[in-house]
């Protein structure tokens, strides 16, 4: 599922990895999930750089792809959609 784009997969897969102490491969994952727009990757990233597993470059890099994924979704019937369901709920 992750090598056909599913980013939560991509995000387990690093969880996975992270357990098996493949610290390398499960931050690789991480930043593919979070350059796609999964924002729990994105915290793991983050966690990943204040250990010293993720480079200040990398990190950069994926916070800058992490908000460009996040712009390329928005669109005017999410957002109307979205104020629906808050007015409803």
């Amino acid at each position: 599922a992750a090598m056909n784009g599913d980013i939560k997969a991509r995000q387990n897969l690093g969880c996975m990895e992270l357990e098996a102490g493949n610290h390398q491969r499960a931050f690789k994952h991480f930043l593919i999930a979070a350059w796609a727009g999964h924002n729990v990757a994105l915290k793991n990233v983050k966690v990943g750089y204040i250990e010293g597993l993720v480079t200040k470059e990398e990190y950069a890099n994926t916070l800058r792809e992490y908000h460009k994924s996040q712009n390329d979704m928005k669109s005017d019937a999410r957002d109307k959609a979205r104020a629906f369901y808050e007015m409803l709920g």
